[in-house]
Order: C-alpha cells, then structure tokens, then sequence
C-alpha cells in the first residue's frame, strides 16, 4: 500500500517506505507521545484539516504521500527538506533554510536532523 501510494502521488516509493517505517513501523495503531496517531502519525487536526482519516492505514498513507508530494514541490523537489517539513513543519524548514543555506538541516532539532538522515542514508 505505501509504494502504491507513493507512486500515485509521483514520489520515490523506497524513501516512502523507509520514512513509514520510521513513522511508525508500520503499525497503523501507533500513538506518539505527542498525540500523532497512526501509521503516518498524523495529528489529529491536520488528518481532518487533510480529510485523512489517521487511523485507517491507506487513508493515511494516500494523504501522507499526497502531503509529501506537496512538500517536495514546495522545496524545489528536495526530498530531504521535504521529509524535514514533514517531521518539523514547513516553517522550521524555511526558517533553516533561511539562517543555514546549505547547512540547512543544521539548523534543525536533533531528531529531525536523525529522522533525516535515518531515511535518506
């Protein structure tokens, strides 16, 4: 389901696969300490701001794939700035992006820095 997602929205379905993995292990009953919920972890507000529903594993992988389609173009088609928006938010990407250039990701918290790289290689 997620490489089928990914390949619908025109994203690579190996880093895909890879940041669901990381979002989740795959279980579509994950609940992060800070309330994201599913196999994408979407919060809940930005499920339904999405018409995705989170706990519903290919609902939430369409729309997480959709979303990071989004994202992609937004950066320029770089998949990592992409993934870091995904994890950190679109604004603490271009905020980095702003204060860092090309040492964006340093600019960022740790655990994006390591969500990053973790699916990136």
């Amino acid at each position: 389901m997620a490489r089928s997602a990914a390949i619908a929205a025109g994203i690579s379905p190996d880093y895909f696969v890879r940041q669901i993995n990381q979002e989740s292990g795959f279980n579509p009953n994950a609940v992060s300490p800070v309330g994201a919920i599913g196999i994408a972890q979407f919060m809940p507000a930005t499920a339904a701001e999405m018409g995705v529903n989170a706990s519903d594993p290919q609902s939430s992988l369409t729309g997480a794939a959709r979303w990071m389609s989004s994202l992609t173009k937004q950066f320029g088609g770089d998949y990592g700035k992409a993934l870091a928006a995904y994890n950190a938010g679109p604004g603490a990407v271009q905020g980095a992006v702003n204060a860092g250039g090309g040492n964006w990701l340093a600019q960022l918290p740790a655990e994006t820095q390591n969500y990053v790289r973790s699916i990136m290689g």
